[in-house]
């Protein structure tokens, strides 16, 4: 009687740490920038859409606009302990492109970059938003 109780104690705690280790894995996201980033640059009264896809992997890649005009950072940096990233691209027309921003809210799900989008030698700010 007691093995068969120490038995369900045991298997009562196996379980526990069995769910709470499923949810602690599904909960996790990777990198902070890693994903998709939808948002607007405000040149002049026109804002444009900008759509930033991020990965991170020992050094920080990503795609700007992906489809058919899509371009490809040529480097980027993150300034981790201010939270800032500073990336370049060169546009398929051959126009530089670079943008400046500092991640706010870090640790949710909306987290954000707010910063200067240049291009083209004229600059703006921008928002994105990680979905």
């Amino acid at each position: 009687m007691v093995l068969e109780n120490d038995l369900k104690i045991l298997s009562a705690f196996s379980c526990l740490f069995l769910l709470g280790f499923s949810v602690s894995a599904n909960s996790q996201e990777g990198h902070p920038l890693k994903g998709t980033w939808r948002g607007e640059i405000a040149m002049g009264n026109q804002p444009q859409a900008v759509v930033v896809i991020m990965n991170y992997d020992d050094e920080i890649t990503g795609m700007i606009n992906p489809g058919r005009n899509s371009f490809n950072f040529s480097s980027a940096e993150l300034d981790a302990p201010n939270w800032t990233l500073s990336a370049n691209a060169i546009t398929r027309d051959g126009v530089d492109v670079s943008l400046t921003g500092v991640m706010h809210e870090i640790g949710a799900r909306n987290r954000y970059l707010e910063g200067t989008w240049t291009q083209a030698g004229s600059s703006y700010p921008f928002r994105i938003t990680r979905e």
